[in-house]
């Protein structure tokens, strides 16, 4: 009987002892909100509808993580996360169809930087939601909406917010300076198929910030994250004054080709200014103003969107917000959406 207990003892430290040496946590956060939604519409159409919503603010998702220290300074790491609908319950895949389509990935890390293989999130991405007040808000932020949703003749851009069968290196901090290369092989043997690939560099000293990236897509066949042939250049900087953080940022994209629409000429620029003013150490006011205009095959296409809104902290990992946003798209009546909201982390 002893000799079983000890047994039992010592499996149970092993296990402890490899719990500590591979850590896997499990996190997420969940949006939801009610409000009255109203994008530009024709005259006289009914456009407005009240609904209860998920992830406006920013989308809902569930993670699984790890990290295993390989020793000298090494690290294994890797993700799998997944967007949510918290108001139905249903997975929101990403252009792929993919379940886990928030990240996937497997990665070293150590003095070198950090090299990931797998769905890893494109800088594009990333400098997107930096640099505007509303964040990753695919509703409320100017940025977000004219990046990801559908606008005139084209997609605004052909990539997904993360770069699937990738290979990313991100360097590590040089006195303020990071930069990030990130790769797609087009995986396709069709003609006119090409590789994805994205370089961006960033600085970051005591209030100022400021982001470059190029991002080059290809159309590939072979899965549906990669839309359109595209050069896109964008900047992006912040600096945070104490009283108010404000932002800016420019993008420029030229669109050759699209799936489903062939050859097009098309001539993208995306620009957006906001700032973000604290109240308190709870609260705080955001406003965003950001236009979108496109040139394509002769004709002239604008959005332009802005946004209002409150923030307040209940707790560490607990806000509630609200928003006003108007939207005025060329030819259509503007439309305004008022909405309020409650997030949590975990």
């Amino acid at each position: 009987m002893f000799a079983k207990k000890n047994l039992v003892a010592a499996a149970a430290l092993l296990a402890l002892a490899g719990a500590a040496q591979a850590q896997v946590k499990l996190y997420g956060m969940i949006d939801m909100s009610v409000g009255s939604f109203e994008d530009s519409h024709v005259k006289g159409d009914d456009a407005r509808v009240t609904a209860v919503e998920s992830g406006k603010m920013m989308t809902s998702y569930f993670g699984i993580s790890g990290s295993e220290d390989l020793g000298g300074g090494l690290k294994a790491e890797f993700a799998l996360e997944s967007f949510l609908a918290g108001d139905t319950g249903a997975n929101v895949p990403n252009l792929s169809n993919g379940f886990w389509g928030r990240g996937s990935f497997l990665a070293l890390s150590g003095g070198f930087g950090k090299v990931a293989i797998g769905q890893y999130d494109n800088p594009l991405f990333t400098y997107g939601y930096t640099y505007n007040p509303f964040g990753s808000s695919m509703a409320f932020s100017p940025t977000m909406r004219h990046y990801y949703g559908v606008a005139g003749n084209v997609l605004a851009l052909g990539v997904d917010t993360g770069f699937i069968n990738s290979v990313t290196y991100e360097t590590p901090n040089m006195g303020g300076f990071m930069g990030t290369v990130q790769f797609a092989p087009k995986e396709s043997n069709t003609d006119g198929a090409e590789n994805s690939y994205a370089v961006a560099g960033s600085y970051n000293a005591g209030p100022f910030s400021a982001a470059l990236t190029y991002t080059k897509g290809g159309i590939t066949d072979a899965n549906t994250s990669y839309l359109a042939d595209q050069k896109i250049w964008a900047l992006g900087s912040s600096y945070d004054f104490g009283v108010v953080k404000a932002f800016a940022q420019y993008t420029d994209v030229q669109t050759d080709a699209v799936i489903g629409l062939g050859d097009v000429d098309s001539d993208i620029k995306i620009w957006q200014l906001g700032v973000s003013v604290p109240l308190s150490d709870k609260a705080s006011v955001m406003a965003s103003y950001g236009k979108f205009k496109e040139k394509s095959d002769g004709l002239s296409y604008s959005d332009k969107v802005f946004s209002l809104g409150y923030n307040y902290m209940l707790s560490k990992r607990t806000d509630v917000y609200g928003v006003f946003t108007n939207n005025q798209t060329t030819s259509l009546e503007s439309g305004q959406t008022f909405a309020v909201g409650i997030r949590h982390n975990f």
